[in-house]
C-alpha cells in the first residue's frame, strides 16, 4: 500500500483495533531514479512521482511501515482471495476480489503506532495494494533463494501488466529485474521499509534498473512504489508461467 496514511478512526471496545483499507492515494516522499527527459515528452512512468505531496516524514514511515504489517494480516486472513486477486487476468474479478479485500479487517494483535488508539484507516492506491499483497505473500514463501538469474530480453511483455494500473514501462522494468536479477530484488524486500538498508538495496539494483529500462525512456519513482512494483514482478516470476521464449 503506498503512502498509507492513517486518516481517521471509528468509535470502537477500547482494546479493539480494526483496520480498514481504501482507495484513494496519499502521500509519501519521491526520489527521482534515472535522469534525463526525452525531447519536450513527460516522462515515461512520472504518474508515480506525481502523486506525492509533502507531510511530516517520521509520521509518513511509520504509516508506511504499518502498511506492511497490515498486508501481512490481511494475507494471514485471506490467503487465497489475495493470491486469486493477484493472479487473475479479469478486470470485473480483480475488482471483485479488491472489493472484498479492502473490507475491514481486524488485527488485533497489531502494534502500529499513531495518534489513534482505537482505528486506523489506510489510503492505498492499487499499484501499492497489490505490491504491498505480494511481498506479504512472498515472505510467505520458500526457496527463492533458488530462482535463477535469466538472461535479458529484448523487451518484455507480461500478461499480468493489465492488471496492475502502472504505467507499462515500470512493469517492463520490474519484471526484467525480477527475471535476471532475482537476488537483487530479494534484497530489497528483506529490507525494512523506509529504512537506511531499503535505500542501499535500491542503490544497489539501480544497475539493473538501468539496462531494465526502456531505450530512451526516464522514470522518477518513490521509493514505495518502486518497491511495490518490483515486489509483484518476482510475485508473478514465482507463481506466473513464462512465456515460452523467456524459458
Amino acid at each position: 500500500m503506498s503512502g498509507l496514511l492513517p486518516v481517521g478512526a471509528g468509535e470502537e471496545p477500547r482494546g479493539t483495533r480494526r483496520t480498514r483499507i481504501t482507495r484513494a492515494a496519499l502521500a509519501v516522499f519521491a526520489i527521482a531514479f534515472g535522469a534525463g527527459v526525452a525531447n519536450a515528452e513527460p516522462p515515461i512512468g512520472s504518474r508515480l512521482g506525481e502523486r506525492l505531496e509533502r507531510r511530516n516524514a517520521s509520521s509518513s514511515d511509520t504509516s508506511i511501515r504499518g502498511s506492511h504489517t497490515v498486508a501481512g494480516c490481511l494475507y494471514n486472513k485471506r490467503k487465497s482471495m489475495v493470491r486469486s486477486f493477484l493472479d487473475t487476468e479479469s478486470t470485473d474479478e480483480s475488482d471483485r476480489y479488491d472489493k472484498s479485500l479492502r473490507r475491514e479487517v481486524e488485527c488485533s494483535h497489531l502494534v502500529i503506532p499513531s495518534e489513534f488508539a482505537e482505528a486506523q484507516v489506510f489510503h492505498v492506491p492499487n499499484d501499492i495494494f497489490r505490491g504491498l499483497l505480494a511481498e506479504a505473500v512472498l515472505d510467505d514463501e520458500r526457496g527463492l533463494e533458488s530462482l535463477p538469474a535469466l538472461p535479458i530480453e529484448q523487451g518484455y511483455q507480461r500478461r499480468w501488466f493489465s492488471m496492475t494500473g502502472r504505467d507499462g514501462t515500470v512493469d517492463e522494468m520490474a519484471a526484467c529485474a525480477a527475471e535476471t536479477n532475482p537476488a537483487g530484488v530479494r534484497a530489497l524486500l528483506a529490507t525494512r521499509a523506509q529504512r537506511k538498508e531499503e535505500a542501499s538495496a535500491v542503490n544497489a539494483l539501480g544497475p539493473t534498473l538501468g539496462s531494465c529500462l526502456r531505450t530512451g525512456a526516464t522514470l522518477k519513482a518513490n521509493r514505495q512504489s518502486l518497491r511495490a512494483a518490483l515486489a509483484e514482478a518476482l510475485y508473478h516470476r514465482v507463481f506466473t508461467p513464462l512465456p515460452a521464449a523467456a524459458e
